[in-house]
């Protein structure tokens, strides 16, 4: 810390008035000591205290001691000066008291400073060792936590394996009971043409034969009903064969069920350790923090101590205080001798410079008087100057605001008049008729194979981002693909992060199509929000982005592209209202696909509206809306689940090296749509087989008693269009069979997730789904329906726990 002298600047008040005196104006001189002071002068001399020392509070302890031995000297003079010379001098040894106790505490600060310093450099060795073990336990966590994830895989492949494989042993099992049926079958036949065989001889050789003969008939007779007996042993046995193998099929699927219920319980006790170890270690990651926090603070206080005191040790102020004492004890023996040579001439000049002084100030308060009178009526006349000028100032502003006002009425008068002028109700709309932009038809790239165009689809996704590639699997964009066939509206689901809102963009930009981004909000109510709506007044409509983008597909330029209409958070609000026009018209064919927007149609309208007022909804274009699932969004109604094409997207890391990037190429929708129809047509017959499968079976009859659900024409009309073109794309029947009933059947609300729901009748549902699904599909599982199910049922006994 540094340090100055402040013997005149910050000492005591009184010592520097009465012993130092003033000057002639009342002012120090600019010395820093003061002038026509011989005694003080005198002190300071003796003293031999230099200005610029480093010790001020030890010299003014010098100076007080002089003081206090100049005072007798000065007692027969003046009694009130020596009450207050002794009123200084009792303050200033209360300051050499103050000074003391300052320096003793500064010694126990010094000592435990030295105390806390050798503490804190064992609490951060010990905080160091605490670190290493700390990295150690997060080194064991993390070799746990993988190893608890590979435990965790290995139990579902092993529950997933033994449900096939008892599956499979329960088929190979009836298929020997139905081989050796068939052969005791087969058995029992032969022996029954035998005996007739034998009863018709023994019959004619009875005729013939004599006594003896016909008593080793009754042998024979004898003989045939054991036969007899014998057969019934064996029918019998088969009976119970029948039952023993009916009641280890029960046991096989009571093991299963308790395997699965074990290997569940197994998991979940592995991870509430695992999660409870972890817990355990965040709590002492934070203990460690906290404490290493207050060391730090410790460490930052000790080094603000160290900086105040400087480089010097605290053996160097006990030095330095010695030798302090050493030097007031000369000071106080040269002080003595001068005490004989002191005059009492100070006095009389600190009376002359005080009346002066008086008389100064009388004069000065006389000017001051004056002053003040001039100052007065100055302010009067400002005072004055000031409102006339905020008078102006209000004026201008209201000038100012008039003319605004006045502004605004002419450009609104002139819009006014404009729009009555204007030549079209839609001037967007007819800008795109007159622009040659949207007249000159493009060229295109024409798809003639979808699966080609589904794999080249995948890389060129991963290539349009080269900084941050977009990658989805392979199946993801097969059901994407056949879902652009069955529906024009798309919901894309999945939590924040997946891709939903990338996959819409990133899927126009690869075709070269248009897309329009469109961010719902949360008040919307009515098509007029999406949409426009009709100004009266003004004779002009409001034309909205959606609007646009619908037009814009009907215009030569981009009606053989693809067009998206991006529906951002469509459930902000809810769909069936706000989009319920286009629910009803994507229901439509052909020309009946038509959206009114006025009632009267306008002059000059757009030569794409119908009739003047009404646009139609084109085929190459799709709307696509992401829904997340959280407390600011709608649940999404049935009405448009069943008509939308809904994809989950899934959070995954599929990624693949690129060894040959694809630019961007202009898709024809012509040609897609071409390839769509030719996948459907081929594959009709097929898929009509498949659904009468379906509608025959026991899956059927569950849902229609137990929930009321049946299969309807648009299902089977959705189908149609979706599995053929799934499977064209490279994926399979059972693939796009499983995916429409996880997301028409089997989701939250409509067979699973119900209230009142219980075990036994999900497993009913269960049942019967595999074996309409194996029927379908030769034997597969419908693994997305499967692992919804599997969530109900932990959700049933999670609720059975509560």
């Amino acid at each position: 810390m540094a340090k100055k002298n402040k013997l005149n600047r910050g000492g005591p008040p009184a010592l520097n008035q009465v012993i130092g005196g003033q000057g002639h104006n009342g002012q120090r001189a600019a010395g820093g000591r003061a002038q026509g002071s011989p005694l003080l002068n005198n002190l300071y001399e003796s003293a031999k205290i230099p200005q610029d020392s480093k010790e001020p509070k030890e010299a003014q302890a010098i100076l007080i001691e002089a003081a206090e031995s100049l005072l007798p000297a000065q007692l027969d003079e003046s009694d009130a000066d020596r009450r207050q010379l002794e009123a200084f001098a009792v303050t200033l040894r209360d300051q050499q008291k103050q000074l003391e106790n300052e320096r003793r505490t500064c010694d126990a600060k010094s000592a435990e400073l030295q105390a806390r310093d050798t503490a804190l450099t064992a609490k951060e060795a010990e905080f160091g060792r605490r670190e290493m073990q700390q990295a150690e336990r997060q080194e064991s966590l993390s070799a746990k936590d993988a190893t608890l994830t590979q435990r965790e895989r290995d139990i579902e492949l092993r529950e997933l394996d033994a449900r096939r494989g008892f599956t499979q042993q329960n088929q190979q099992a009836l298929r020997d009971l139905k081989a050796d049926i068939a052969q005791l079958e087969t058995r029992r036949g032969g022996i029954a043409v035998e005996i007739e065989q034998r009863l018709i001889q023994s019959q004619e050789q009875f005729a013939k034969e004599s006594d003896a003969t016909r008593s080793r008939l009754a042998e024979r007779a004898e003989r045939l009903a054991t036969q007899e007996a014998v057969l019934a042993a064996l029918e019998d046995e088969l009976a119970a064969r029948r039952l023993q193998m009916d009641s280890q099929k029960r046991t096989r699927e009571e093991m299963e069920s308790m395997l699965r219920k074990r290997l569940e319980s197994e998991f979940e006790a592995e991870r509430a350790e695992r999660d409870r170890a972890i817990d355990k270690l965040r709590q002492k990651n934070e203990t460690l923090s906290r404490e290493l926090e207050g060391a730090r603070n410790e460490l930052d206080g000790y080094a603000d101590l160290v900086d105040m005191l400087g480089s010097r040790a605290p053996s160097d102020l006990l030095r330095d205080m010695e030798d302090l004492k050493h030097a007031n004890s000369t000071l106080k023996r040269k002080v003595s001798e001068l005490e004989t040579h002191a005059t009492l001439d100070e006095i009389g000049t600190v009376r002359d410079e005080r009346d002066r002084a008086l008389e100064e100030l009388d004069r000065l308060r006389i000017e001051v008087e004056g002053y003040r009178q001039r100052a007065h009526i100055v302010k009067m006349a400002a005072l004055e100057r000031e409102r006339a000028a905020d008078e102006l100032h209000v004026m201008q502003r209201k000038n100012q605001a008039m003319k605004l006002h006045l502004d605004e009425l002419e450009t609104r008068i002139g819009k006014l008049t404009d729009s009555r002028q204007s030549a079209t109700a839609f001037p967007e709309l007819a800008r795109m008729d007159a622009e040659p932009e949207f007249q000159t038809e493009r060229p295109v790239d024409k798809v003639r194979d979808l699966k080609a165009f589904t794999d080249e689809l995948r890389i060129r996704l991963a290539c349009v981002q080269p900084d941050n590639p977009l990658f989805f699997r392979t199946q993801d964009l097969q059901l994407f693909v056949g879902g652009l066939a069955m529906s024009q509206l798309h919901v894309f689901q999945g939590i924040s992060g997946t891709g939903k809102t990338s996959l819409a963009k990133a899927f126009a930009k690869v075709v070269r199509g248009e897309c329009q981004d469109i961010a719902v909000q949360a008040g919307w109510r009515d098509r007029s929000d999406l949409l426009g709506h009709y100004n009266t007044f003004e004779r002009r409509f409001a034309e909205k982005e959606c609007l646009q983008a619908l037009y814009r597909a009907s215009t030569p330029s981009a009606r053989d592209r693809v067009n998206i209409v991006l529906l951002d958070e469509m459930n902000l609000s809810r769909p069936e209202q706000y989009f319920a026009d286009f629910l009803s018209a994507l229901e439509k064919e052909g020309d009946d696909r038509l959206i009114r927007l006025v009632e009267t149609s306008p002059p000059n309208a757009p030569r794409e509206l119908r009739g003047g007022r009404e646009i139609a909804l084109p085929e190459n274009l799709w709307f696509i809306g992401t829904a997340n699932q959280d407390e600011t969004t709608n649940e999404l109604a049935d009405k448009t689940h069943d008509r939308a094409f809904v994809l989950e997207l899934p959070r995954h890391e599929d990624r693949f090296e690129l060894t040959q990037p694809l630019h961007p190429k202009t898709i024809s929708f012509a040609s897609l749509d071409k390839a769509f129809k030719t996948a459907q047509a081929s594959a009709r017959g097929e898929i009509d087989e498949r659904l009468g499968i379906i509608s025959k079976s026991r899956l059927t009859k569950v849902l229609a008693d137990l929930f009321d659900i049946g299969w309807g024409n648009r299902f089977e009309r959705q189908a149609r269009k979706f599995l053929p073109v799934v499977e064209a794309a490279g994926g399979s029947v059972a693939q796009g069979l499983d995916h429409l009933l996880s997301t028409r059947i089997f989701r939250s609300g409509k067979v699973i997730g119900r209230y009142g729901m219980n075990a036994e009748t999900l497993e009913v549902v269960q049942h019967a789904l595999i074996d309409m699904f194996g029927a379908v599909t030769d034997g597969a599982l419908p693994e997305r329906c499967l692992m919804a199910i599997e969530r109900d049922f932990k959700r049933l006994e999670r609720e059975r726990g509560a």
